[in-house]
């Protein structure tokens, strides 16, 4: 998927959408995992995606605990953005990244 897409999708269905330049580093950084083919890593990053508001609420609070807040609307479309990237991986567009 291209950095233009990926603006145009954040912008089109989110308010206050990240900044471009981080939603591409952290797509490329989710695509990149995925690459890796760890059945573990894959496994927790399948979750994340399925996770309800109950689940992502305490996935707000590690992700603080480790020093970065996030809104709810922030972790949402960096939720957006695994889900992008492990569409990409699955559908086997992963050849121009590599």
């Amino acid at each position: 998927m291209r950095q233009e897409k990926i603006s145009t999708l954040l912008n089109a269905l989110y308010n206050d959408a990240i900044k471009p330049d981080s939603a591409w580093e952290t797509y490329i950084k989710f695509y990149k995992l995925c690459l890796d083919q760890d059945a573990g890593t894959m496994e927790y990053l399948q979750g994340v995606v399925n996770m309800d508001q109950k689940q992502r609420l305490v996935l707000r609070n590690r992700i603080a605990e480790k020093g970065f807040e996030l809104t709810p609307n922030e972790l949402n479309q960096y939720i957006f953005l695994l889900l992008l990237a492990i569409y990409d991986y699955t559908t086997d567009c992963h050849d121009e990244y590599k």
